[in-house]
Order: C-alpha cells, then structure tokens, then sequence
C-alpha cells in the first residue's frame, strides 16, 4: 500500500460493498480492454458515465494529460472535458485513484494540488500557451477548443473525482487571474458521493436551494387552503435576479423535466422576452409572461413578520419556463442589464410521493405547455399505452420456431407505413434482408389487431365483430381504464403475441375456400374470435400463454381443441334464423347464450396448457420490467451496427462540414472512441448519436462514402440486443452452473469468471454493460455448450 494513502475504519457495510464492487468493476473494465490501459482512466470513465446517467454532464471525452516541470513534478493535469449547452458551459474532469478497495482520506494537500493542477490547465489553455503540449495529443486540442471559444463560456466547471474520501471544501468565489468574469465552479466527487448517488432512487442528484443564500430578499408565498396526502401547491412572485442566478448555476440541468430544451434568443418569445426587459417598461414583465411551473419533493416554509415565506426548496425542476429562466440569464450576461424590475410568477407543486412524482411530471409538463400548438398526427398512434407497446415490441426477442438458436422479433406498426420506413433506411441489399429476418413480414401487427386480440382474451368476441373501427376505440376505453397508473410491462406484451399466435392458428385451423374449410369461409372472423373467447371462457382465462410465447407455437393436442370449438361456434353462429349471421355475431346475447350452452372441454388435449390460479397469479406477480434496459441496447446495436470504419469515416467527415455542430463533432469521434473500445454507450452518447444519424441521413452521402474515409478495417458488430435478450434468460441456477462448471473444469479462467460475476451483478441492478463484456460473457456461454448447457 502506497505510503500516503490514509486507510479509514469503515463502518458502513454498503459503502464498503459498494467499494469492493467498483474495486472489481475497474479491474474487469481494465482486463477487457486489453493490455496498456490505466486503471485511473477507467475509473475515470466509469465515473463519468454515472454524472452522464445522472444529468451532471455529457459528452464527456477521457483526456488523460499531465505536463511536468523543470523539476519533474506535475504543473498541470487534466483527466477529461466535456463541452455543453453550445459553449455555454465547460466542464473539466481531474482524477484522484488509489488501487485499492479500502476507504481512504484524501489528504489537503493532494486536494490542492487536483485544483491548482486543473485551473493551470484552465489558465494556459485560454492563454494559448499551446507549445508546451504534444499536438499528436487530445489535449491540445481541447487547450486550443478553450483557447478559441472561452469567451463564449458562461461557467467551468471543475469536476474533482476520487474513489477517496474528500473532507475538504473548494474555494467558493475562485477566478482566473486577468479572466474574473469567467465563473469557476468546483464540484466534489468521492466515494462517498458517487455511493449515494448510486443508491437514489432515480440516480440524479436533486438540486436544493436556500434562498438566504443566493438572495438578500425573502420570497412571499402562499400556499393552497386545502391539504391532501398527494400533492402541496405555493404561489410565488419571483425576483428575476434569483432565476438567473440559479441558470447561472445549474444551467441545464434546472430544465430537465421540461419539454424543450433552450432555443436560444431567435424565436419570436424569447425576442419577446429580451425586447421587455431591455425596452423602457421592464416592470410589464410579469403581467406580459405566463410565469413558471415548478416541481420539487419537499419545500421549507417560515413566516417572517406574519407573512409566510420559501425557505428552501430540494428537487427544483422547471418544467414549464425553461425559455423565461434562460433568456433572463442571457439578456442580463449580453447586455450587462438589471433585473431589479422583474419579477416572475411561480406555481410550485411539491409531490410527496417519489413513484407518484415520476408518473406525474410529465403530466404537469405537458398540460403547463398546452397552450402550445397540438399536431395534427393521428392522436391514438401517439398514446403512451401504443407507445408502450411499440417499445416492447423492439426489444423483446422470440425464438425461431423452425431453429432454436434464431431470434426475431415481432414487429408492431404503431405508425401506417413504418416497417417499410425502416426497411428502406438499411443502407444496403445484405442489411434489407438482415432486416426481414430479424422482423420477419408475417410477424408484423398494427394497433386494430391489438384491440382485436385483446377484446378476444377479454371475452368480448360481440366486439370484436363490430369490426375494426368500432371495436378498436371501445379497446382504447378499457386501456385508459386499466393503465391509468402503470403502463404494461413484458409479460403483458409476451401475452399479447401469445394470442396473436393463437388467432394466426386458429383462423389456418378454420381453413380456406376450395381447402376442405370448417364452414363459409365468409363467417371466418366470428368464428375464430367466438371459439378462442369460449376456450378463455371456459378454462377461465388460464391458459398458459407463456407457454406459447417460448414456444412460438402450437402443440396438436391444442390445435384439436380449438378446432372441435370452432365448429361448435360456427353451428352455433350459423343458427340464427332471425337475422344475418354478420348482425349476430355483434350482439351482446348472442355471447350470453352461447356461454350458457354446454360444451364439454377435453382436458387430456389441455395438459401442460392449463395453470393453477397460484402459478397465474405468480407469472404476473414475479414480473420484472426490464424493457428501458433492453431499448438501451437495442438502440446500442443501431449505432454499432454500422461499424467501426463508419464512425471513424463519418467524424472525419464532419470536421468539413459546417452543418453539424461542435458538440455534435465531439459525440461523433467518442462514439467512435467507445466502438474501437468496445465499451459502453451512455444514453446521452446514444441519444446524440441517433439525432447525427438521422441528420445525415437527410443529405445525400453514400455510408459507402464514409467508409472509405476510414483507413479502419471493419470487424463484425457485437449483437448487443441479442446478447442482452440471452443473458436475461438465465436464471440464478443457471449461472451458478455456469461458474461452478467453468471453474471445475478450467473452461473459463480467472478473469472470465470475474466477467461473468460482474455482469450477474449488472443484470441484477440494471446497470449497463459495455459491449466487449458483452462478448466476453457470450463466448463464455458457448464455452458451456460441450456440456450440454444450452442458453
């Protein structure tokens, strides 16, 4: 152990668990990437990835510089950057990693080194002295990106990471000599922060505010007359000098809840906003402006000389007034304007319940914007049930019934014309076809089928025979009913398929005209739906339909019942004398006698397809919603899929190009950085990557164009969504049976092992695993297959 590294009795057990998995988390990063890697740069990014994860940066580029002096000790040093908000903000990041999984104190000095170390870089950059740093070197180029934009920057923030324990406070008024209106804000990271953030439930660091801290004046407030057990509201008139001051501070991160990010001054209501504050009616702004909504988990209230006043407020989010709070900060920076006149209002709503919250701010956000203009786009195909839905449909994976070791996926068209969409998107003839087997034609299913399918399950075949265009909205009144709280998660989904398959069957089983059919082939679609809703009827909605879901299929016991039900149904709808079968069938009686006829089932041709209402009840009682999981690495592999060659084409490329942003060419060259790597997306990578993707897809370049740019040689993309798809399959059992028999037979070594233990914990508490993990943990799965272990 390192002489100046202080160890400290721990006694908190999670911290300590959390310290001895980020021990081996760093270890395996290092072992899957390969020899010549620093364990403090993948601290460093794993570390970065959790502030990316939890909205305190992004964009982040590991930047690893240390220069020395004439007497070799360090002058300056850097670890990573990250440019944001269009040059507003620049954040550095300096690194502070012992290799150890003991808790340590980070001494005073070393602290004052990490910030004199990082402002020096800070200082020589702006001041151009570039000759001292390698140009063949990252960092040069981030010296000279501060060099050439620092007077656009509004903040830097200084971000000090350590797996130690810092017991030390950063300067608070810190500034550059010759630069003192550039705003220094330090941000301490250790251990001990990271471990809490970890632990939150929703892994964002909420942001708190103490008004007697950031403003001279008290804040008047009134709050609602009435009290319940959901929500508090407060009224409040604003000083537009405590807005600025808080984007000032916390800039973006203040509009996380809210629907738009900042447009800038260009639109004509943020012109509007500038031209009041700097016209000679400054005081019209509050009658002029629609004032904020806010969201926050708790607020402190106190009363000052009888009047009640805001204390504090923890979880501040702007969720309507992004636009106000930005544009007072920017007119005040550009045109060195007081704010003394203005004044906004403010509707605080503090949620007390955390899941409620999460539900519910969406909710304010989107009525507090409604004055905005609504699409005119099909309002059904954007319901978040249907949205839901098409989720699900992307990245759950079923098996191949003609080849267990293939997976497809059924794909759901929630927009007319989709499927076709992104067909035609894949760049080449070998991509298209990928694409139809991946999403083979006859599994595609649109939103009427959905209310087809389901109204069948529900035992409501009377409206089902209504048709599509009327049994469809009675579907959705049912789905706005039974989701109201919470949306439909796999199993549901997996349910849904299931009886898909079952009414694909059913209506092959009915037959064709001229191919030996049950009866007229033109009361097929009653038929079918009267048949399957008598089986769920009558086996009380038991059937295992997981069971067809894994299988993807029918077994021919199964198929004999549902065929001797169809005839029963069709004699039944055919009996009518009184009216045409079409009318018949959309009556409500004609389900009500059909129910009460007797019909015996054979149960010898339901065995293995009947559960105990205690196995129902435990398939829906022990699901686990995995489905934001495995959209990451769906959404993963449309990135890596086009290769590494791609990305490495595609960032040189846009360095001409006078289209796509700075911040966008960063992205472009870390996505590239994390493909050679093999290393794991954030979603901020994945989400900037897609909107870069879909804008080059708008201009007329060949993928073939950008590849040739690249002097890479392309290697074949890691399947991340599949792999994903296959782990979670397995279950404890499994994977001790993986380990014990890896290990006994020297199948798997040492560092597979710790990979596979890794990722157990990963899938465990939804964390992301990077991609050469990934591939590691496959391979391993393959290892196994010699001893009759199939996953």
């Amino acid at each position: 152990m390192e002489e100046n590294l202080t160890v400290v009795k721990n006694v908190n057990f999670e911290l300590d668990q959390y310290l001895h998995n980020l021990f081996h988390e760093i270890q395996s990063l290092v072992y899957a990437d390969g020899q010549g890697v620093l364990k403090e740069d993948k601290f460093t990014e794993y570390m970065l990835d959790q502030l990316s994860e939890a909205g305190e940066t992004e964009g982040m580029v590991i930047c690893n510089y240390a220069k020395p002096n004439d007497r070799g000790n360090i002058e300056f040093k850097i670890n990573g950057y990250a440019i944001r908000d269009g040059f507003e903000t620049l954040d550095l990041f300096i690194t502070h990693y012992r290799d150890t999984n003991d808790l340590y104190n980070v001494k005073k000095a070393e602290f004052e080194d990490l910030i004199k170390y990082s402002t020096k870089f800070a200082n020589a950059s702006i001041k151009g002295y570039l000759d001292e740093i390698d140009p063949s070197h990252t960092a040069w180029s981030l010296a000279k990106l501060i060099h050439d934009h620092y007077k656009t920057f509004d903040r830097i923030n200084i971000f000090l990471l350590s797996n130690g324990n810092i017991a030390h406070d950063p300067p608070s008024n810190f500034r550059l000599k010759s630069f003192e209106d550039l705003k220094i804000i330090f941000h301490v990271w250790d251990i001990e922060r990271f471990h809490r953030l970890s632990q939150s439930k929703d892994n964002r660091e909420p942001i708190e505010i103490k008004f007697s801290e950031i403003y001279p004046e008290s804040v008047p407030c009134l709050k609602m007359p009435v009290d319940n057990e959901v929500y508090e509201c407060y009224l409040a008139i604003l000083p537009g000098k405590i807005l600025s001051i808080l984007y000032d501070n916390y800039s973006t991160r203040l509009l996380e809840s809210n629907v738009r990010a900042f447009l800038q001054q260009t639109g004509s209501i943020n012109k509007g906003i500038r031209d009041t504050i700097r016209g000679d009616k400054p005081y019209m702004f509050l009658p002029y402006n629609n004032g904020l909504a806010v969201t926050a988990s708790e607020v402190e209230t106190e009363l000052q000389e009888g009047q009640l006043t805001l204390k504090s407020i923890k979880d501040f989010q702007i969720v309507n007034g992004g636009q106000t709070t930005a544009s007072l900060f920017h007119t005040e920076k550009k045109y060195k304007l007081s704010l003394s006149q203005i004044y906004v209002q403010m509707k605080l709503t503090v949620i007390k319940d955390h899941d409620l919250k999460n539900r519910e701010v969406p909710n304010i956000s989107k009525f507090a914007n409604s004055q905005n203009k609504v699409s005119d786009l099909d309002l059904s195909s954007n319901h978040p049930y249907l949205q839901r839905i098409e989720q699900l449909s992307r990245t759950t994976y079923a098996i191949d019934p003609d080849d267990h070791n293939k997976q497809t996926i059924w794909f759901f068209e929630r927009v007319k014309g989709q499927y076709k969409e992104l067909y035609n998107k894949e760049p080449n003839k070998n991509k298209q076809e990928a694409f139809k087997i991946r999403y083979p034609t006859d599994q595609k299913f649109v939103k009427s089928e959905i209310g087809k399918l389901m109204n069948t399950w529900n035992r409501l075949p009377y409206l089902v025979s209504l048709g599509a265009e009327k049994n469809y909205p009675k579907f959705m009144e049912m789905v706005e009913r039974d989701f109201a709280k919470k949306m439909p998660g796999r199993v549901y989904y997996q349910d849904l398929i299931a009886n898909a398959i079952l009414f694909k069957k059913t209506e092959e089983l009915f037959g064709r005209k001229g191919k030996d059919p049950v009866g007229d082939t033109n009361i097929r679609s009653f038929a079918v739906t009267y048949a399957l809703a008598l089986l769920y009827h009558l086996t009380d909605n038991l059937i295992d339909l997981g069971k067809i879901w894994n299988k993807q299929s029918v077994d021919e016991n199964l198929q004999t019942e549902i065929t001797r039900l169809l005839r029963h149904a069709y004699v039944y709808l055919i009996s009518s004398e009184d009216t045409l079968v079409s009318e018949f069938a959309r009556k409500k009686y004609c389900w009500e006698d059909l129910v009460k006829l007797k019909f015996d089932l054979n149960r010898d041709n339901l065995k293995g397809y009947l559960l105990t209402p205690s196995e129902f009840a435990a398939r829906y009682s022990e699901e686990t919603d995995k489905v934001k999981e495995a959209e990451h690495y769906q959404q993963t592999e449309k990135i890596t899929q086009l290769g590494l060659a791609f990305w490495d084409g595609l960032s040189k490329w846009l360095l001409t190009r006078n289209d796509f942003t700075t911040i966008q060419k960063n992205f472009a060259a870390n996505i590239k950085s994390k493909i050679f790597k093999m290393g794991a997306l954030s979603e901020t990578e994945i989400r900037q990557g897609l909107s870069i993707l879909d804008q080059f897809d708008t201009l007329r370049v060949t993928s073939e164009y950008i590849v040739s740019l690249s002097g890479y040689q392309d290697i074949k993309s890691v399947n991340t969504s599949e792999i994903y798809n296959r782990l979670n399959l397995l279950n404890e059992n499994d994977w001790s049976k993986v380990i014990d028999v890896g290990g006994q037979t020297n199948v798997l070594n040492f560092n597979e092992i710790s990979v596979v233990k890794t990722v157990i914990k990963k899938l465990k508490q939804g964390e992301q695993i990077d991609i050469k993990r990934l591939s590691v943990i496959n391979q391993c799965l393959d290892k196994m297959k010699k001893f009759g272990m199939k996953f």
